[in-house]
């Protein structure tokens, strides 16, 4: 299975694929920084192509959506936390943690703390339960 989840992992696309939509496996720091900041590059661009120039800001800085764009706004940051959610459990299963513990991202105080946590954290250099070490 390990050997499965390596041959994935470097298959270019799928690598890709892999790192944003699947929860098995290990990915170490500099994958999970360059996962991240791949989310962040197609939230913004699907937020512009989905609600253009229909959001508006009012003037004590809050975004206005129309309601009809709701369901729209829900369903991108539904998929958005999912991604969130995979790429932070392979970043904890390097740690030798399991992936409940990315149920901390749900709390947005704690949430942002452990994502710049989960970021600086050294994995192991060993193979654990999770899979083999990913190159550092």
């Amino acid at each position: 299975m390990a050997d499965l989840q390596q041959s994935d992992k470097n298959a270019g696309t799928n690598g890709v694929l892999w790192a944003l939509f699947r929860f098995s496996g290990r990915i170490n720091r500099e994958e999970y920084w360059w996962a991240n900041a791949v989310l962040l590059g197609i939230s913004l661009v699907t937020f512009r192509v989905v609600f253009g120039d229909s959001v508006e800001m009012t003037q004590d800085g809050q975004m206005h959506f129309p309601e009809t764009l709701m369901p729209s706004f829900m369903l991108v940051l539904l998929a958005s936390l999912y991604v969130t959610f995979a790429i932070s459990v392979k970043r904890l299963h390097d740690l030798g943690w399991p992936g409940i513990v990315a149920a901390v991202f749900l709390f947005p105080a704690i949430g942002l703390f452990a994502f710049v946590v989960l970021g600086l954290l050294k994995g192991q250099n060993q193979s654990n339960k999770y899979g083999p070490a990913p190159p550092r």
